[in-house]
């Protein structure tokens, strides 16, 4: 045998070497296609983030926050609910397949029908619509028009042809085929022939106020008062079935609120104080309540240091019942009241999550930008969504806004973006803690950051990602900002028992070039406002309006009570001549804007003229005009001659005050265009106007966003708009588009 291999070791080697190969490219071609499964998955998640943008957007940064979700009965689709609209999932390959109802504001409820082909949803602006799930298409809008109300809940009843809305105390049944709308229910039984909630009895009642307040078999809803009287109703009779009072133990807040799927068990989270005022916590109890026998288990009780919890999720079989508490998601058993699993990896708080009909599967969505999806059984982690459910806590940008960086609660993440494109550039990882602030250099060159209680800076080359830490305020540091030429990095913070200081850094190197030591009474507060440039160092406190001036020039340094109580709005001038600051909130003080000269500190004038609070303000270009915006009762935006005090009013006509949209009128941002003929207002409902300056006149309405505006930033050439909101998303506007 040996003879023989020996014999034929050329030919064994060729037929080795074909095996090899064939092997080997077998393995590379699989190789390659794997690879290519894997570009394609990428480039559709990074393309499905781009779906249905607004009229004149160019891209869409982020997903939207995620405020519910929900598997269909089947289990193959997951709908995840965002403030863009609902995406709708794969459940097992977590791919995204659509996105409904985008852009039609705030959703509340959603509703799969009993073979999941058709979603509900309830919106913020009064309307229940169905969604055909495979298509992607919008199939019918339920609406009344003479409430003016938001949609609270949605239930597509268990017969597939009936849809149950919930308002605040009222309920209608929509036939399906038809469209018509069945007689309404009330929180009381009621024999009036009109649709109107009437003889509500001496306590509030809320009616199907939870999303989860319908029993899963559609006979029964649940209603609660403020009194811990939780009734349930047989919504074919309209008749009281039965009550449950869950009388807290001493003193207690009752803070969340869960039924399960047969509303035979409440969950209730609630808290008490421990300690004194300066000292107290929140001492945390989640009791299960057993209707029938109306009595109650405790399953949980802590003093973490958590301000709320943020769900209570029943499993589809009533057996499971999972929060998040003390950085984990936790399931107890609904009928042992033990704990049974802890879910662990999440690096920010968890908003909301769902299990699967076979109570194999538990989908979490957290501020960290991810979807995870859970093994209930094992605990361990099966697959995560990237960049989907966090919001945007704060946001800098370049000075010619051709970047822009953006940081979330908690995380140690800097996101860098082009603001042209849309397109994500970079991440910079700060404090493995979590980032407290972020600033980018108006050039665009420089990023630092820095994290509460700690002396370290992180300074970063944004080209070429070098990263060096500084050293700043001995004890930790409280504040950054740069210098408007770039060239300066301020840092400011404590340096000792009641001694404070701000330190000027060069922001190539990072050294500390000029140091200000403060005592504890005359320290650099928290700012409202800054103003850096080579010749001064400027800043309004927030809580204690102080006008704080470092000339750096002459190295003097003053220090001027601006009045008033604290600061709820204010603004530099460009050239830093002029502070504008309105005081306080709902005061006779928050209706006017009070005028200081930066250099002296002395008062120039109060402009006066607003009816109601005033809520932002702006500056134009060349320093001569302020803009202020205010809402509801006053509904204008006033346009300021600094050097006469006078105004001119901006409004709409179409400002009609309702109960139920006066929040679009209150002007949430301002921002002036470059050449100072534009005035950009995001408001509170999420569009932005844009006005001409001159006339006053509207030029446009831009609309994408449902919730309020907290930045606008106009590019260099004036042609481009970026906008950020708080449903956790950034939109980059053409304006150029007609």
């Amino acid at each position: 045998m040996l003879k023989f291999l020996y014999s034929n070791r050329h030919l064994i080697g060729v037929l080795t070497g074909v095996i090899l190969t064939v092997i080997g490219g077998t393995y590379y071609f699989k190789h390659l296609d794997n690879e290519r499964k894997l570009e394609e998955e990428r480039n559709m998640r990074l393309d499905y983030k781009q779906w249905h943008l607004p009229e004149g957007v160019k891209a869409r940064i982020g997903s939207g926050t995620i405020r519910t979700m929900q598997y269909s009965p089947d289990g193959n689709l997951l709908a995840v609910v965002s403030d863009i609209g609902v995406w709708i999932f794969d459940a097992q390959t977590a791919n995204p397949r659509h996105l409904l109802a985008a852009h039609i504001g705030v959703i509340n409820s959603i509703s799969f029908s009993p073979d999941g082909s058709i979603l509900a949803i309830g919106a913020e602006n009064g309307e229940a619509q169905l969604w055909d799930t495979s298509t992607g298409e919008h199939k019918k809008t339920f609406t009344r028009r003479d409430y003016f109300y938001g949609v609270d809940t949605v239930f597509l009843m268990p017969d597939g042809r009936t849809l149950v809305v919930v308002y605040t105390s009222m309920v209608d049944l929509w036939d399906i085929a038809t469209g018509q709308r069945k007689r309404a229910l009330s929180a009381v039984e009621n024999d009036a022939t009109d649709d109107t909630v009437s003889n509500i009895p001496n306590m509030y009642m809320s009616l199907g106020g939870y999303n989860n307040s319908f029993s899963s078999d559609g006979k029964t809803v649940a209603s609660d008062s403020d009194k811990d009287i939780f009734r349930f109703w047989d919504i074919a009779t309209r008749k009281e079935v039965r009550t449950l009072k869950a009388e807290p133990s001493g003193h207690r807040h009752g803070e969340l609120v869960s039924f399960s799927p047969d509303l035979q068990t409440v969950a209730i989270a609630s808290y008490s104080y421990k300690g004194q005022w300066q000292r107290r916590a929140k001492i945390w109890e989640i009791n299960l309540w057993d209707v029938n026998t109306q009595t109650q288990r405790k399953i949980l009780e802590t003093d973490a240091l958590i301000f709320e919890i943020p769900f209570l999720v029943f499993s589809p079989d009533g057996n499971l019942i999972a929060s998040h508490i003390d950085g984990a998601i936790r399931i107890w058993d609904v009928n042992t009241g033990k704990e049974k699993k802890r879910f662990k990896g999440h690096k920010s708080a968890v908003t909301t999550v769902a299990f699967s009909p076979d109570n194999r599967t538990l989908v979490s969505a957290s501020y960290d930008d991810t979807l995870r999806f859970w093994d209930i059984n094992t605990g361990k982690e099966k697959t995560k969504i990237r960049g989907f459910g966090g919001f945007f806590w704060h946001v800098s940008r370049s000075a010619d806004a051709q970047t822009h960086v953006g940081m979330n609660p908690g995380r140690s993440t800097v996101y860098l973006w082009d603001s042209n494109t849309g397109q994500h550039e970079k991440n910079f990882i700060g404090d493995k803690r979590s980032v407290w602030d972020t600033v980018l250099s108006p050039n665009g060159k420089r990023l630092v950051s820095y994290s509460g209680l700690k002396r370290t800076i992180h300074l970063w080359d944004v080209s070429t990602g070098k990263h060096s830490k500084l050293k700043g305020p001995r004890r930790h540091v409280s504040g950054i900002a740069f210098s408007r030429d770039s060239q300066t990095l301020a840092s400011w913070g404590s340096s000792g028992k009641r001694k404070n200081v701000i330190h000027l850094h060069d922001a190539d190197t990072g050294d500390i070039q000029r140091t200000l030591q403060l005592t504890y009474e005359n320290r650099f507060r928290i700012p409202a406002e800054l103003y850096f440039n080579q010749k001064i160092f400027a800043g309004i406190g927030r809580f204690d309006p102080d006008l704080f001036v470092w000339n750096l020039v002459t190295g003097d340094y003053n220090i001027t009570n601006a009045g008033g109580t604290d600061v709820h709005v204010a603004r530099f001038s460009p050239n830093g001549w002029v502070l504008a600051i309105v005081f306080g909130r709902f005061t006779q003080q928050s209706k006017s804007i009070v005028l200081h000269d930066v250099a002296t500190g002395d008062h120039i004038r109060t402009l006066t003229g607003h009816t109601y609070n005033i809520e932002s303000l702006a500056f134009s270009p060349d320093s001569r005009t302020l803009a202020s915006g205010t809402g509801f009762f006053d509904k204008t935006i006033r346009l300021w001659d600094i050097e006469t005090g006078n105004s001119r009013v901006v409004t709409d006509p179409n400002w009609t005050e309702t109960q139920h949209k006066s929040e679009a009128t209150v002007a949430a941002s301002l921002a002036f265009s470059p050449d100072g003929e534009t005035l950009a207002s995001g408001m509170e409902s999420g569009d932005i106007h844009l006005w001409e300056t001159t006339t006053g006149a509207k030029k446009k309405t831009l609309r994408g966003h449902s919730q309020w505006i907290s930045h606008i930033f106009f590019s260099a050439d004036g042609q481009t708009l970026i906008s950020v909101s708080g449903d956790g998303t950034i939109l980059i506007w053409d304006l150029t588009h007609p």
